[in-house]
């Protein structure tokens, strides 16, 4: 998953796969548009303690209400399938054959 933070300068592009990375860039993003989370609560229709434990990486954050919090710092999600490696076949059949 990549939050997609366009004009987050330092954040424009973070790979994010734990809910503490999540928090973190949305405490990130938050501070550099020099938001509390009062107010960032307020406008994304959250409580300042849900937004606080989110930040903190709380596991358990409702999906519908990050994505709130990310609409309200002008965010979006994109989820990305990573690259899965190549086997080497070849490679392989050759280490059972090394006499190393």
């Amino acid at each position: 998953m990549y939050l997609d933070a366009e004009s987050a300068s330092i954040h424009s592009r973070v790979s994010l796969v734990r809910p503490l990375e999540v928090g973190r860039a949305i405490r990130a993003i938050r501070t550099e548009r020099d938001l509390t989370q009062a107010e960032l609560a307020a406008a994304a229709g959250v409580s300042r303690k849900w937004l606080s434990e989110t930040e903190n990486g709380k596991a358990s954050a409702e999906l519908g209400l990050v994505l709130a919090v990310l609409q309200e710092l002008g965010c979006g999600v994109e989820i990305v399938p990573r690259p899965q490696p190549q086997f080497d076949l070849t490679g392989h059949i050759e280490s059972f054959t090394r006499k190393d």
